[in-house]
């Protein structure tokens, strides 16, 4: 092979790269921006759909990107594209998730033993419809490490909305309404999900807020969320992630590509002058 052809294979095969490693993405969902927590909120239902616990102000970023596949997952230090810790306690202590990814409609499904961390086993499945957005992290609170937890989220909704919320259960002293038993006007209601306060001390959710992005029944049994692996610290438990987002535009950085094809060229210029001077 000549020297032309050379430079010209090299340069092309830099330019190109070899091929990615990791599953297919839908690049910039809303859009060409990163997007970082405007106003967040973790939420934990038991079994039956109470209210357990919950933290405001969590702390988001996301590179806008989501996965159509779960093949990347292999367990801590995957594959991840958002961030997100509570700037809350949760029962005394904060939380942080990790490995987390964002899911473009479809169906997933991940190994709960890989987490390593916890006595989880089985397998959590679950299905992102049209509308939606999915998301699958490793959750680590007070020593608990590598929870599994999937949320199905979709745009522009209320939390709970449709199933069961409370409307107007006000509470017997002055502050907020809401609906967890002793003290209010009425008994409690599965999925009563607090109206009031959007970020009170307890971390209550406000059950008329509008999310940009807000857990839905994930998996059609009538509780919002998706029930955590079994044989975990949170098995049966239901996690839900709440968001209000704001974007930043991303950066426009010349492709790789280009530049590397461009010095390619450069090499051939030289060569021709050589041949040319010669």
């Amino acid at each position: 092979m000549n020297t032309k052809k050379t430079l010209i294979a090299s340069s092309v095969a830099l330019a190109l790269g070899a091929p990615a490693a990791h599953a297919a993405l839908s690049t910039d969902v809303f859009g060409p921006y990163t997007w970082f927590s405007d106003s967040a909120n973790f939420t934990m239902l038991d079994g039956n759909g109470y209210v357990v616990g919950g933290t405001n102000d969590v702390a988001m970023s996301w590179d806008g990107n989501a996965f159509t596949a779960n093949s990347d997952y292999t367990g801590p230090g995957s594959t991840s594209n958002i961030t997100a810790n509570s700037t809350n306690a949760f029962f005394g202590y904060t939380w942080t998730a990790h490995d987390i990814q964002v899911f473009t409609p479809g169906t997933y499904s991940f190994d709960t033993t890989l987490g390593g961390g916890n006595p989880e086993s089985g397998i959590l499945s679950a299905t992102v419809g049209a509308t939606q957005l999915g998301m699958h992290m490793l959750f680590d609170w007070n020593g608990n490490l590598n929870i599994d937890v999937f949320v199905v989220a979709t745009g522009s909704s209320v939390y709970g909305a449709g199933i069961g919320r409370s409307t107007a259960l006000a509470k017997t002293t002055a502050g907020y309404n809401g609906c967890d038993g002793a003290g209010y006007t009425s008994q409690n209601i599965a999925n009563c999900l607090y109206d009031g306060k959007a970020f009170g001390t307890d971390g209550k959710p406000a059950g008329d807020k509008i999310w940009m992005l807000a857990t839905v029944d994930g998996n059609s049994d009538g509780i919002m969320g998706i029930p955590m692996a079994i044989s975990g610290p949170f098995a049966g438990f239901n996690a839900g992630f709440n968001a209000t987002l704001a974007p930043t535009p991303k950066a426009v950085p010349v492709p790789a590509a280009v530049w590397l094809f461009g010095t390619g060229l450069m090499g051939l210029v030289g060569v021709a002058r050589r041949k040319k001077s010669a």
